[in-house]
């Protein structure tokens, strides 16, 4: 009888007798490799990724607010657009925006906005379209998932 390779699982010929131990063995083997294999997967991350875009409508004025749908609620988002970031954590509202803003000699400026949740709606609230991430123009998003919940 011959063996493959790698697993040294048994290949038979036609003259070899073919025993069951044989196949209970190379079962076996494939058992404990499927279990290392799914215990390596497992320290590979839980997480889901889903990116999507959107316009910005370019409103100003008090109330305006920008409504981002998920399937779920994210445990974390990035939007980027209009030369602006904003990192939110779905899980305990946390933001931070980082602005480009024109009045300022072209500097970076960070500051918080106005972030809220409506089940898995991300509402974001200000008068100004630049830092509730909806001036004119298109905007990415990128949201991380958990998927061990």
């Amino acid at each position: 009888m011959e063996f493959t390779e790698k697993y040294h699982l048994s290949q038979w010929e036609k003259q070899d007798r073919i025993m069951m131990e044989d196949f209970n063995g190379d079962n076996q083997k494939i058992e404990a490799v499927l279990a290392r294999h799914d215990g390596e997967l497992k320290k590979l991350g839980n997480c889901r990724v889903e990116t999507f875009s959107y316009v910005g409508s370019g409103v100003k004025g008090n109330g305006q607010k920008r409504r981002i749908a998920f399937d779920a609620r994210p445990v974390w988002m990035v939007i980027i657009g209009g030369g602006n970031i904003l990192w939110a954590n779905g899980v305990t509202e946390t933001q931070l925006f980082l602005g480009k803003y024109v009045g300022v000699n072209y500097e970076l400026t960070l500051t918080n906005t106005d972030l809220t949740w409506e089940g898995n709606t991300a509402v974001l609230s200000s008068s100004d379209p630049a830092t509730r991430m909806d001036a004119s123009g298109t905007y990415g998003v990128i949201a991380l998932f958990a998927e061990d919940q």
